[in-house]
């Protein structure tokens, strides 16, 4: 259900993973993929404008990222209510001496940055901010909104929503943390347990919207320095079996093949999932791998 974008958006480089979820996740970051870049587009002179400003720069992103979330009320045959993705993009901008990395993220999609360092040692730096409902910052917006974030124990009869504090008391593996309404706020067979999603943010999903989970971006600015090498952007898919620098190590024995290098992360990736599960399962991996020099 995952959908990739690498192009240019005026003056602008853009990449982004937008990583779908639902009956409609394929659909809705498709749409994503194909929407985000005009409005992007239209926002450009303001990006500019903006400079490395973080706060600045968050107002013309989610302009963008808000602009695709609520058209998906005009896509005939895509239900955003119930089905979204995660977005997370990256803007190149700026003259070869003064280009600098423009993050904008809304949900678990992640951005790393390798730098070579003394001696030659790569030194990877997260570029983005992961956004699961256990993060203290999301979940105080959620429960402050009344919502519910914890787990499904579904050994109980009927299954009931439990806590991180008490899964983790009584060392229940129980999947990720989810996003909940509470019992009883809508009608059978949705009075329980319901929807349950494992992010905090994502476009589309909009029947949570009043809970909190909306599009908004984080918003981080990187200054391109001469020692930067390369830049991965990939789904949780990734993130989720691997570390930071094991997908750095991958990238560097693939000597500056980028398709080498995305192909052997998922791959890995894949092998992971193989010795995590016993049934055949995987979330979805997309994989994208931006050299600078």
């Amino acid at each position: 259900q995952d959908s990739m974008i690498a192009c240019a958006v005026g003056e602008m480089d853009l990449f982004g993973v937008f990583d779908g979820h639902g009956e409609d996740g394929t659909a809705v970051s498709s749409y994503i993929a194909e929407k985000l870049p005009g409005l992007l587009r239209e926002q450009e002179s303001e990006i500019f404008a903006a400079g490395d400003d973080e706060e600045q720069l968050f107002v013309p992103l989610n302009k963008a990222f808000t602009g695709t979330h609520e058209s998906l009320d005009d896509v005939e045959d895509v239900d955003g209510l119930m089905s979204g993705s995660t977005c997370v993009t990256v803007l190149v901008v700026g003259s070869d001496e003064d280009r600098r990395l423009i993050i904008a993220n809304a949900g678990d999609c992640r951005v790393t940055i390798a730098t070579k360092g003394f001696g030659g040692k790569m030194i990877t730096s997260q570029l983005s901010y992961d956004h699961s409902p256990d993060r203290p910052d999301e979940r105080a917006r959620i429960e402050g909104l009344d919502g519910v974030v914890g787990m499904v124990d579904l050994s109980l009869d009927p299954p009931k929503v439990i806590s991180p504090e008490k899964t983790a008391k009584q060392e229940k593996d129980l999947g990720p943390v989810r996003v909940f309404f509470r019992d009883g706020v809508w009608m059978e067979p949705f009075d329980t347990c319901f929807p349950g999603l494992a992010m905090s943010r994502s476009l589309g999903d909009k029947i949570l919207d009043e809970l909190g989970v909306f599009p908004e971006p984080e918003v981080t600015v990187r200054k391109l320095k001469p020692k930067d090498q390369f830049m991965v952007i990939a789904s949780d898919g990734v993130w989720q079996v691997l570390s930071n620098e094991e997908v750095t190590a991958t990238v560097i024995e693939s000597a500056g093949d980028s398709a080498a290098a995305c192909k052997a992360i998922d791959d890995l990736a894949a092998e992971r999932w193989a010795q995590m599960n016993d049934a055949p399962y995987r979330d979805d991996i997309t994989t994208l791998v931006v050299y600078f020099n």
